[in-house]
């Protein structure tokens, strides 16, 4: 498996958490898929995080001496995966995820033997590479009928303009706001600021917005905009 597979792997991968979460953080800890996927190679994988870090797709992603890995996807990386990539690996994941469980150490190890094989073979030796089938499109985990009610209908232009600058105007005020604790503040503009990669997002995550809608109308100084947001929200989002 190449290193462009195995970080679109792991990037579906915290795709779904981020989805599954009813109040999504920034970082999620996936310890959990190294051992699902057996991976062994922490190089290999380090080389793929990288690879998403600089492509924009990851958040602070790190690796800690234990194998702990935290990341969080960003909204271009979401696009990314429900484009379904460039590698057809997501396509693949997404058509039977069992498949791949406890199966990334053995392709790893297949890939690192053949890059092996072709830096020690001699000139003119034609080593036979294994080939796979073509990616299967990526199929829609959603139903048409939840399409409808997740995607469609998308707010026009104007209402568009009007999210944005609700939001901005939301952040400079809470950042203003010398009634809210720091602490409380900084928690309060990471929720904001989810809220704004949900708005943002092709799927968008009715029930995630509504929480933190309901969080941040608590907040006397942001109130009136939480309601003018939450207005749009119900009028667009079905």
């Amino acid at each position: 498996m190449k290193t462009e597979e195995l970080a679109e792997l792991f990037l579906v991968y915290l795709y779904d958490l981020a989805e599954a979460a009813p109040h999504p953080n920034f970082l999620f800890t996936v310890n959990d898929f190294v051992p699902m996927m057996g991976i062994t190679d922490m190089e290999e994988l380090t080389k793929a995080i990288n690879l998403l870090g600089d492509r924009g797709f990851v958040i602070m992603a790190g690796l800690d001496m234990l194998g702990g890995i935290s990341a969080g996807i960003t909204m271009d990386g979401s696009i990314f995966v429900e484009k379904g990539g460039e590698t057809g690996i997501i396509g693949k994941y997404r058509n039977n995820p069992q498949a791949f469980s406890g199966a990334i150490a053995e392709r790893l190890s297949q890939s690192s033997m053949h890059e092996h094989e072709e830096q020690v073979s001699s000139p003119g030796t034609v080593i036979e590479e294994k080939s796979y089938p073509p990616a299967a499109p990526v199929r829609d985990r959603t139903t048409p009928a939840e399409n409808t009610a997740n995607e469609e209908k998308q707010p026009p232009f104007y209402a568009g303009r009007a999210i944005q600058a609700i939001l901005e105007d939301m952040e400079e005020m809470l950042e203003r706001d010398n009634t809210v604790a720091p602490e409380a503040k900084k928690d309060l503009l990471s929720d904001l600021a989810t809220l704004r990669i949900q708005m943002e997002r092709n799927v968008k995550n009715k029930a995630v917005i509504n929480v933190i809608l309901n969080d941040l109308s608590n907040i006397p100084s942001i109130a009136p905009l939480v309601t003018g947001l939450n207005c749009i929200v119900e009028a667009y989002f079905k």
